[in-house]
């Protein structure tokens, strides 16, 4: 039975540590930032950094935060829409 307990310890934990991982580091955008844009209607990185006032730095936050839209919203590639470049 200890062993069940510190499993669930143990998956509690990790789930802790993946709300609170930095997804820009750049402008300190963390997880929960990131889902309350996403919550909030953000669709793209631009969006979700708007969403807090930010702009994109160097972009290395981009494919997580594009991930991180897919996996909230149930889009595949073939929901992607074509945006023109600004």
């Amino acid at each position: 039975m200890q062993l069940g307990g510190c499993w669930r310890l143990t998956v509690i934990l990790n789930m802790m540590q993946m709300v609170r991982m930095i997804i820009c580091v750049c402008r300190g955008l963390n997880t929960t930032k990131v889902n309350d844009a996403i919550a909030a209607g953000a669709r793209s990185p631009a969006q979700v950094h708007r969403h807090h006032d930010t702009k994109i730095n160097c972009g290395k936050c981009c494919e997580m935060v594009c991930g991180m839209i897919r996996e909230q919203t149930g889009a595949t590639n073939d929901d992607r829409q074509l945006v023109a470049a600004e």
